[in-house]
């Protein structure tokens, strides 16, 4: 499940009352738990290595699901060419791809050296310093101001830039915060990211950090976490004997004692820095999975229901990792989310088997695993963007994520809001299986389906909960509730013959919206209500819409502009945004300027407080 867009469900359990429906109910499961237990040792197996978009874990997880789909008839729609399940991941056979940002990689061009006293030192890459993996590429050269902590932020009382110029300057600042004491004030300040925002918003150079003195050596060689958008400018790491050599001896233990205590520290240094840090961008490929089934009625099979679960997760840990270790780690991902992944494949079999006890379904149905979930919803926004059938023809997507971890039959329905049908549908197919269902009419939430609720597709989102292993390397099979992920994918399976069976097309709607950030303030507390699109590769926020009555709604903003300012201060990517938007508070009138078409425009809005 992809973190930036976690949302907070509220939910109200509905009393399953008995409906008379015109399909029949199924008494239990009738999918396998050890079936269940199959696929998820596979998908979520050391060979796999946590399935990261773009690598070889995840490829294996496509080839798999292509291999189980031509076993049960699916017919591909990746290309039109011969299907081959064990085609390279190229748009053959049951798998559309699409290249990604996957962030920076370290190059061999990487410079450092200080003029100091009359001489010029030069330092050594991956040795002595090493860039950030927020960095910018580029060069800088500049005279060195030394900012403690580099924490500006004059509303918490606290400004390690009073007295000195910044601009133009290369800032030299510690790691953390002042004693690193974790119930700090300032600990929310302390993140590289916000710091280094802030350097370059006081037109800074370049920032250069001191590692702390009893770091890792082999801090400098790793550099395995540059998915997200880079800082704008450049950014190294430098070790704390080299931060000694530009202050001079005992100087920099002295400062950091003054800063630890809550002092002002900053000053310029007769030092000047030649930077250059060689991050260039690279891209990878990954790709979806989709297979499809044929409906029977010769009407209605032009009409596609979807369902779809994301077949990636975090790799080795990386960006969205809660790990409480930053070592690379597989994170294996068995909840999230190798437990949906294996129910479309369970799926697969129940409606695209070759048996006498098939169900029919009169519409077509659409089976699709998606890749790049957790790094932004990628490949359901570009099937969204690039659908290899009309999206005209798709009248509603069911989503499995994090399915396998039901407690005491208790489970979370999203998007019952979405369609004015949808309760003569979920409830009837929760007859006999006693699941205690909670839902929630939003269709806005942390997974694929909200690529589609977005295309004003009726969704369902089906999700048994959070957990304390959730994006950590402990999410494994052993922890898995087996019975109760094949209890949850039989109410799937219900639903969907139901939804392909329904006699009408399912009437979409947008359901009453409550005040939810996008991008929370301090404490949770601002609300703007914009959508961000996570893959764009744009300088700015593009956004994929507005919520309705929100504050951006009543501000002007819309789908397709690109917010390149909010406030004073500039916005070049989804997380300058959030750091600008953590400035303000509920009541605050901003000026937020925005690209759109051609034309730059700026539009006033009042920042709303988050309910919660």
């Amino acid at each position: 499940m992809f973190a930036k867009h976690k949302t907070v469900w509220r939910v109200s359990a509905l009393a399953l009352v008995a409906l008379i429906g015109a399909f029949p109910a199924s008494a239990q499961s009738a999918f396998s738990k050890e079936r269940v237990q199959e696929h998820l040792q596979y998908l979520a197996s050391d060979e796999l290595r946590g399935r990261g978009s773009g690598d070889i874990g995840n490829q294996k997880a496509a080839r798999y699901i292509a291999k189980e789909f031509a076993n049960y008839g699916l017919k591909p729609l990746g290309t039109r060419r011969q299907n081959d399940p064990n085609a390279p991941i190229d748009g053959s056979g049951y798998f559309q791809p699409f290249t990604f940002n996957a962030g920076r990689t370290l190059g061999k061009r990487s410079r450092l050296s200080v003029e100091h006293d009359g001489k010029t030192t030069k330092y050594r890459a991956q040795k002595d310093f090493q860039p950030s993996t927020l960095s910018a590429p580029g060069e800088a050269q500049g005279e060195v101001v030394f900012a403690g902590y580099g924490i500006h932020e004059p509303k918490a009382n606290h400004d390690d830039y009073q007295g000195v110029e910044i601009k133009d300057k290369v800032v030299l600042l510690l790691a953390g915060t002042p004693g690193n004491a974790p119930n700090s004030p300032l600990t929310e300040f302390g993140d590289m990211r916000r710091k280094a925002f802030n350097a370059r918003e006081a037109g800074a150079k370049a920032v250069i950090v001191v590692l702390p003195k009893e770091s890792d050596p082999q801090d400098l060689t790793r550099f395995t976490d540059a998915t997200s958008a880079h800082s704008g400018i450049p950014i190294a790491r430098v070790r704390y004997a080299v931060a000694e050599e530009w202050l001079g001896a005992g100087a920099l233990d002295s400062a950091k004692a003054q800063a630890d205590r809550g002092e002002t520290v900053s000053r310029a240094l007769s030092v000047k820095v030649s930077l250059q840090t060689d991050v260039p961008p690279q891209t990878k490929v990954t790709a979806n999975v989709i297979g499809f089934l044929e409906g029977s009625d010769p009407v209605l099979k032009n009409e596609v229901v979807i369902v779809g679960a994301h077949l990636d997760h975090l790799g080795m840990g990386g960006a969205g990792s809660l790990s409480r270790s930053s070592k690379p780690m597989i994170h294996y991902g068995a909840d999230d989310n190798a437990s949906g992944t294996t129910g479309v494949l369970m799926l697969a079999a129940h409606f695209g088997g070759s048996g006498a006890n098939r169900p029919v379904l009169k519409r077509s149905l659409i089976l699709m695993c998606f890749s790049g979930e957790e790094m932004g919803l990628l490949g359901s926004a570009y099937y969204t963007r690039k659908p290899i059938l009309p999206l005209e023809r798709v009248t509603a997507m069911l989503n499995m994520d994090m399915i396998g971890r039901m407690k005491n039959d208790e489970m979370i329905l999203g998007g019952t809001g979405t369609a004015k049908e949808w309760k003569e549908i979920f409830m009837p197919a929760n007859e006999g299986l006693g699941i205690k269902i909670s839902s929630s009419d939003n269709g806005f939430g942390a997974s694929d389906h909200f690529s589609f609720f977005l295309q004003n597709k009726p969704v369902l989102f089906f999700f048994t909960g959070l957990h304390p292993d959730y994006h950590t390397p402990t999410d494994t099979v052993d922890k898995i509730n087996f019975e109760g992920e094949a209890k949850v994918i039989q109410l799937v399976a219900n639903c969907l013959e139901r939804t392909a069976n329904f006699p009408t097309s399912l009437t979409f709607q947008k359901p009453v919206q409550t005040a939810q950030s996008t991008g929370a303030g301090r404490g949770g507390r601002v609300y703007f209500g914009s959508i961000p699109n996570y893959s764009a590769t744009v300088v700015g926020v593009l956004l994929d819409g507005v919520r309705e009555g929100s504050p951006a709604d009543k501000g002007g903003l819309k789908q397709g502009d690109i917010i390149v300012k909010f406030g004073e201060k500039s916005v070049k990517n989804v997380e300058d945004y959030t750091i600008a938007l953590q400035q303000y508070k509920p009541g605050d009138k901003v000026p937020v300027m925005v690209k759109r078409g051609n034309d730059t425009i700026t539009l006033m809005v009042t920042l709303a407080a988050r309910r919660e």
